[in-house]
C-alpha cells in the first residue's frame, strides 16, 4: 500500500499539481484585492516562492485597452479578458522573472521560473480580480476556482472561473494549456470538468 501511495504522489508531482485545491493557496497567498500597483504572484510550484508585483502606468493602460470598448455581451466579453490574462502574464510575469518559455520539467522545485497549475490558477484568479476591481467585467463575476482530479485517478487540476451574472453559468479560464502570451482556454465549466483537451493543446511543443 505504501507503494502504492509512493507512486501516485510521484504521479502527481508529474502532472505538476497540488492535490490541494488551489483555492486553499489563493486564500492564503494572494492579493485579496489587487490593483495594479498591489499584485502578489505565486510560483515555483504550489506557491513555494510569492513575489509582489506593482505594474507601471503605461502598462496598465495597455492592459485596459484590450477591453476597450467595452463588450456587447458575456460571449464577447470572456474573449476580451482571456486577451487581458494573456497579456497580464507576460507584462506583470515580467517583474516575478516569469516571462521566460516554461520548460514544463518534471520536478524542480529549486527553480523559480518553475509554475504549476496551482500558481497558474492563483495568479490567473488575481488577474481577473483586477479586472473586475477596475470596473472592466461587466458581464462577468469572478468565482472561486474549480479542481479536479483525485490522487487515485491522478489527474488533478485547477483553473480559474468567471460565472456569467445573467445566466450563473461557469466558465474556466485555463492558462495551464498555453504558453504565456497566448489566451487562455474558455469553456464551460462542465466541459473543463470533463477534462476535455484542447485540439492546440495536444499539438503544442512540450
Amino acid at each position: 500500500m505504501r507503494r502504492i501511495f509512493a507512486v501516485a504522489a510521484a504521479a502527481l508531482l508529474v502532472s505538476g499539481c497540488s492535490v490541494i485545491p488551489a483555492s486553499r493557496f489563493l486564500e492564503t497567498y494572494g492579493e485579496p484585492n489587487p490593483d495594479p500597483q498591489h499584485i502578489r504572484l505565486c510560483h515555483g510550484y504550489a506557491c513555494r516562492f510569492v513575489t509582489p508585483v506593482a505594474l507601471s502606468a503605461e502598462d496598465w493602460g495597455a492592459i485596459r485597452a484590450t477591453l476597450d470598448p467595452p463588450a456587447a455581451d458575456a460571449a464577447a466579453e470572456r474573449q476580451q479578458a482571456g486577451r487581458a490574462v494573456a497579456q497580464l502574464t507576460v507584462v506583470a510575469g515580467r517583474h516575478a522573472g516569469l516571462a521566460v518559455r516554461q520548460r514544463r520539467e518534471l520536478i524542480n522545485p529549486s527553480d523559480p521560473s518553475q509554475l504549476d497549475c496551482v500558481d497558474e490558477t492563483v495568479n490567473s484568479t488575481t488577474y481577473l480580480m483586477l479586472l473586475s476591481g477596475a470596473g472592466l467585467l461587466r458581464w462577468h463575476r469572478v468565482g472561486p476556482p474549480a479542481h479536479r482530479g483525485t490522487m487515485l485517478t491522478l489527474d488533478v487540476a485547477n483553473t480559474p472561473v468567471l460565472i456569467e451574472t445573467g445566466s450563473g453559468r461557469g466558465f474556466a479560464v485555463d492558462t495551464a494549456f498555453a504558453d504565456p502570451g497566448l489566451p487562455p482556454y474558455i469553456v464551460p465549466i462542465e466541459t473543463w470538468l470533463a477534462a476535455v483537451i484542447p485540439e492546440y493543446r495536444q499539438n503544442a511543443a512540450l
